[in-house]
């Protein structure tokens, strides 16, 4: 028997807020978040997407967990998996360690690897136990596919679902060294779009087998992947298109019955131009499609579980947020927001592409039930 899978809380921090209510609203707002930074590439500043606090970023994620935790009674955390999605993992606190002492002495593997943030959060929630995904970009996205599967099927009653990538001198440099980082305010989906802006982000999303306030629902994940380059899109956007399409298939609806396509929209030139491609051949221009990363900056692993939270806003509070900073909309027939919209939608889709080929489509709806 399959169950359905239901968003019961979330939570969220990145460069427009720290709350999900907070970035929704500067979504809203028509401005961008992301900030010019002088401390992660020598002798540069360059726009990236800094969450504005001085708070430690391990303490924010256990905020946000505390906070998406805090939103359900009696929530027992000892029955209960936490997936972790991220790229880095402890990269961020390693290289501050480094910086301070000058050596690695005081940094241990444990707390530079992946599953630092798993380790950390099931020690600190006591969670059942914790599991680590690293797929680049689909990082978190991934560990909602996992848990998507875990519900439906009957083998777990909840799941925690946390992304989570800091700012690194690491991450930012090998965006640069790639060729792709803008010196400028990236803007997805413009001809002249020129690169990503590196951000760092936190969401975390609890999914049940029991309805919500919102009646909320993922009903449907596609993945795939590319097989074609490790850093490049295939460019007919095969990946993209076969994920789009099983998310549908699960979903068991029509690409017409899509209201919002949230898309990955790095503002590279390679991701904009297939991922256009893909959406513009399932949907044509009936879905308004828009891109968050403008606002945000683009938050690596955790964009898969940030972006969910962001969709789930725009069915509760029935308005589509905007790309902003576009000029000259990309070429393909794709109906493009460009101011926030009051359009009520029921269907969404979110988009997280990823290095090596990895492609992530999830569907989420309001759903009624008896």
């Amino acid at each position: 028997m399959k169950h359905e899978v239901w968003l019961t809380s979330m939570s969220a921090s990145c460069a427009a807020g720290l709350t999900i209510e907070d970035i929704y609203t500067k979504l809203l707002s028509g401005s961008t978040a992301i900030s010019m930074q002088d401390k992660y590439i020598d002798n540069m500043i360059v726009p990236l997407g800094k969450i504005p606090s001085q708070i430690d970023f391990y303490e924010l994620i256990y905020q946000n967990v505390a906070t998406a935790l805090s939103k359900i009674s009696e929530f027992d955390c000892s029955d209960t998996l936490v997936l972790i999605g991220s790229s880095v993992g402890g990269m961020g606190r390693a290289e501050r360690s480094y910086f301070t002492y000058h050596d690695c002495t005081h940094t241990s593997i444990e707390e530079l690897a992946i599953g630092s943030i798993g380790k950390n959060l099931k020690n600190k929630f006591g969670f059942k136990d914790a599991i680590s995904f690293s797929t680049a970009c689909t990082s978190s996205s991934m560990a909602i596919d996992f848990a998507f599967d875990l519900i439906r099927f009957g083998k777990a009653k909840n799941v925690v679902v946390v992304g989570a990538d800091e700012l690194s001198r690491s991450a930012v440099n090998g965006f640069w060294r790639l060729g792709i980082g803008s010196t400028n305010i990236t803007r997805p989906f413009d001809e002249y779009r020129d690169g990503i802006n590196v951000g760092e982000g936190i969401g975390v999303i609890v999914l049940s087998n029991t309805p919500n306030e919102h009646k909320i629902a993922i009903l449907g994940c596609g993945t795939t992947s590319d097989a074609y380059n490790i850093t490049h899109p295939h460019p007919e956007g095969k990946g993209a298109l076969g994920a789009m399409k099983q998310a549908l298939q699960k979903a068991s609806l029509e690409p017409n019955d899509i209201d919002y396509i949230n898309a990955h929209g790095t503002g590279t030139v390679a991701n904009d131009e297939t991922e256009g491609m893909a959406i513009e051949k399932i949907f044509g221009n009936r879905p308004l499609v828009s891109s968050t990363k403008s606002v945000t900056g683009h938050t690596l692993g955790a964009c898969g579980t940030l972006e969910i939270a962001i969709c789930a806003m725009s069915i509760i509070h029935g308005t589509i947020p905007p790309s902003i900073g576009i000029s000259n909309p990309i070429s393909h027939d794709i109906n493009l927001a460009l101011k926030p919209i009051k359009s009520n939608p029921k269907f969404v889709l979110s988009n997280a592409f990823g290095f090596g080929g990895g492609n992530v489509s999830i569907i989420l709806g309001k759903i009624d039930v008896d």
